[in-house]
């Protein structure tokens, strides 16, 4: 794996994980009537601009699905590692940790996990390959 395509797994990591922190479960009443929960004005009035945003958002929230079902798939030594880097990447200081596993060793579980999820990221198109010459 190249260091352009290790940053791209590392991106699609971070996309998620953003993803997976933005759930909150519905709790208490609905905040609409049931036959008006499922509707959504046209997207005739918005802007080409509007709609790019709207494509976007789309596209990160199947991708951000697909890694969920992958990373889901892995160990939970990896997937402990993945989480706790990502929590540390997300406030910009390393002041998360597993009491479970030292740094260093959750340092080599999150490259171990990182190696493990491109190919299957390489095989649903999330990862474009570079041809090294």
């Amino acid at each position: 794996m190249t260091l352009d395509e290790s940053q791209q797994v590392e991106t699609l990591l971070v996309e998620w994980h953003r993803w997976q922190s933005a759930y909150f479960p519905a709790l208490g009443t609905p905040r609409c009537d049931p036959t008006c929960r499922g509707y959504q004005t046209g997207n005739q009035w918005l802007t080409p601009k509007e709609k790019a945003e709207l494509a976007d958002q789309k596209i990160w929230r199947a991708n951000s699905e697909i890694v969920d079902v992958l990373v889901d798939t892995l160990h939970w030594t990896h997937r402990a590692a993945i989480q706790t880097s990502m929590h540390n990447k997300r406030v910009g200081y390393d002041v998360f940790s597993n009491p479970r596993i030292s740094a260093e060793e959750s340092h080599e579980l999150y490259q171990e996990a990182k190696t493990l999820l491109y190919p299957k990221f390489v095989m649903r198109g999330l990862v474009k390959v570079t041809e090294e010459v």
